[in-house]
């Protein structure tokens, strides 16, 4: 027996059953309806929508050696079922130089230090090399997975610095943490010069909140030494004919340009770019918070960005210092969306948030 993913768009599904976990899987032959099958069924909460369709939520599927009682012998349907897991986790690794994140196994903290004077939140808390060094450290200890350096903010109403002045910021702290670090570490530019530099350094991953095409040379160095690359969408102002299919067409238009490079669909992530300066409105990033699940058949990671952001405080009437348990809320939600990448500054809490979201949506007992 051999079991292929379909798209949900394909069948009718009861409301119940809508949820961003959940696959759709088609059988080259009928289904099996034996005790045994029966058993497997009942573990992972396999569904059968038809005589060669059934729906599994995947992480029931993922965890299948977890659930599937010891006593079940090994059958056709048994091994159909392991295939489809074992190519699920495959397709799913992030992939950043030498670095594989399994994007399936666990929600990932993509940690922020910015090594600026400005930035809304943390501008000037690390701008010294001595201090961002340190805070790198502390941030991995507390469980990040990703560690973005960050010397150009981009918050309204920045100030441009020239490459030379964003590589005086960034370097000395990438070449200190470089050899101490064990994990991808990411930097925040848009400036080809820059990202030269970095990854001459040994930077992983590529964080561009301008449009790809603005300049190709630098999709040329990621590929050249296979690092990542975060896709943000962004545009000047806030209309859309249709908000949540417009930034999907940009971002199935921009993976297929980065391919078109040499970069690979696992060296990407994307991020929907909340933020007026990236051309959303508040009601705007609300929706766009709400339908994150709507990016997740692109092929690609998916991150969010909505750190102590000014929405949050908008709501609540928050000064951006207190805008920490909001944010939690937030990655709670997106979890439950099945967002992949975290970029956090709190790097403690959102572990333990991710800890707690992540268990509950793997755990299926009867």
């Amino acid at each position: 027996m051999r079991l292929t993913q379909q798209s949900l768009a394909t069948t009718t599904l009861p409301a119940q059953l809508f949820k961003p976990t959940l696959i759709l899987l088609a059988a080259d032959e009928d289904l099996p309806k034996t005790s045994a099958a029966q058993q497997i069924n009942r573990a992972l909460q396999i569904t059968y929508l038809s005589a060669q369709t059934l729906i599994v939520d995947k992480y029931s599927l993922l965890n299948l050696d977890k659930w599937v009682p010891t006593i079940v012998e090994t059958t056709d349907y048994l091994a159909a079922l392991r295939a489809v897991a074992v190519s699920l986790q495959q397709s799913h690794l992030f992939q950043a130089r030498h670095y594989r994140l399994a994007t399936q196994d666990k929600t990932q903290v993509y940690g922020i230090l910015n090594i600026t004077d400005d930035s809304f939140y943390d501008g000037g808390r690390y701008f010294t090399p001595a201090a961002a060094i340190k805070r790198a450290q502390e941030m991995v200890a507390q469980g990040a997975d990703v560690l973005e350096l960050g010397g150009q903010s981009t918050r309204k109403g920045y100030q441009e610095l020239t490459a030379v002045e964003e590589l005086a910021r960034v370097i000395p702290v990438l070449k200190a943490i470089r050899p101490v670090i064990d994990i991808p570490i990411a930097v925040d530019t848009y400036k080809y010069e820059v990202v030269q530099g970095v990854l001459a350094a040994g930077a992983d991953i590529i964080n561009n909140v301008h449009a790809l095409q603005d300049d190709p040379r630098i999709l040329e160095a990621i590929a050249a030494v296979d690092a990542g690359l975060v896709i943000m969408h962004t545009q000047i102002g806030d209309h859309y004919s249709d908000l949540v299919q417009n930034i999907h067409d940009y971002f199935a238009t921009a993976i297929d340009f980065a391919g078109q490079y040499g970069i690979q669909q696992q060296q990407i992530m994307i991020d929907v770019g909340l933020g007026s300066v990236y051309g959303k409105n508040y009601e705007q990033e609300y929706t766009l918070l709400r339908e994150l699940d709507r990016f997740n058949d692109l092929g690609v990671a998916t991150l969010i960005a909505p750190s102590r952001k000014g929405f949050i405080g908008t709501l609540l009437n928050l000064p951006v210092e207190e805008r920490l348990v909001p944010t939690m809320a937030i990655f709670a939600n997106s979890v439950g969306l099945d967002v992949n990448f975290m970029r956090a500054h709190d790097i403690a809490e959102t572990r333990y948030t991710l800890g707690i979201i992540d268990k509950i949506k793997r755990s299926f007992s009867c």
